[in-house]
């Protein structure tokens, strides 16, 4: 069985909650990669890690993005944040042959894109793409945290996806890492609060908190078995492989 991928959608993400969960990996020595959203403290320092951690771009390309109103300034606002990114994952999956070939385009260090979602997917593997004098390698995922809470039987333990026998790479997102809640409840009382995620401070997130199996039992799951098999692989190690 293959081993798990572990890749983060930062999501504008408190500092606090960034840094709590860089921490875990760090610890165990365990790699990943990261998609980042914003510029921050936190960011940067996932930076000091370049032997555990990947960075790579979230575009938000939908109607009202902070990262702008077109896909050239999107791309801009991007290469701001990651000047040479080595792979992309769209904000919500937006996507279009001429995005893909563009993101390609404006950006030569990529190398993969992970904006396909194939939930528990027995079989995945790599796939070429080429469209507008660009080739880009797709990889797919078969696993997110939020997307789980919608599934009538959810997975919360890596166990559950044994049957899996393909590439698994699994997308997760910080805040609900720390949440650890198998639904949205917890993330919808958060945004309540008013104010904008990553203002939040760790009373405001740790009063919602939950204790069972969720989005941290999962990503405990996969750091456990990626330490004792010697820190597992970024998306960019499994291009180069």
């Amino acid at each position: 069985m293959s081993l798990p991928v572990i890749t983060l959608d930062v999501d504008w993400a408190p500092d606090f909650v960034i840094d709590e969960v860089a921490s875990l990996l760090i610890n165990d020595g365990v790699r990943a990669t990261w998609f980042i959203t914003h510029a921050s403290p936190a960011i940067e320092r996932l930076k000091d890690y370049p032997d555990l951690f990947e960075l790579g771009i979230h575009p938000n390309f939908q109607p009202g993005s902070t990262h702008g109103s077109t896909p050239e300034e999107v791309l801009d606002h991007m290469g701001e944040l990651v000047p040479s990114p080595s792979s992309v994952r769209t904000h919500a999956l937006v996507q279009s042959t001429p995005l893909l070939a563009q993101m390609f385009r404006r950006f030569p260090s990529l190398k993969a894109d992970l904006s396909l979602f194939l939930p528990h997917s027995t079989r995945c593997e790599f796939s070429l793409f080429a469209h507008g004098g660009s080739l880009v390698t797709r990889i797919p995922y078969i696993w997110e945290d939020d997307l789980e809470m919608d599934f009538p039987e959810q997975v919360w333990r890596l166990e559950g996806l044994d049957k899996c026998k393909g590439l698994r790479v699994f997308d997760f997102h910080p805040i609900h890492i720390i949440l650890n809640d198998p639904s949205m409840s917890s993330y919808i009382k958060l945004k309540s609060l008013g104010k904008p995620l990553r203002e939040l401070g760790d009373s405001e997130v740790n009063q919602f908190r939950q204790t069972c199996d969720g989005p941290r039992s999962m990503f405990e799951d996969a750091i456990a078995i990626l330490k004792s098999s010697g820190g597992g692989k970024r998306v960019v190690d499994l291009i180069d492989l």
